[in-house]
């Protein structure tokens, strides 16, 4: 972890909406993207398939969100558990 050679971005130096802008902009480019997708494939299906499948799409895309929404928020957890480690610079149980 540390002195590997590698430039780490410090979360508690510098602005606070810098650090929290690069902390969140990956989130938000997932987000996009995958709201993107959703988008694509709805208007993919309604225009080639049918009403139906366009139904059976819409009636799944709340269960397709709860497990994406469940694996970010277990990650975003053991972020947290991995982040306190690394503060108190115990590497063996950082890795």
């Amino acid at each position: 972890m540390k002195g590997s050679g590698s430039k780490a971005k410090r979360m508690t130096e510098g602005s606070i909406f810098k650090c929290l802008l690069y902390f969140a902009l990956p989130l938000m480019v997932g987000n996009f993207f995958q709201q993107l997708y959703n988008t694509v494939d709805s208007i993919i299906v309604g225009n080639f398939v049918g009403k139906e499948a366009l139904a059976a799409i819409g009636s799944v895309d709340s269960i397709i969100n709860t497990y994406i929404g469940f694996f970010v928020g277990l990650s975003a957890g053991a972020g947290v558990v991995i982040s306190q480690y690394y503060g108190a610079s115990d590497d063996e149980k950082c890795s």
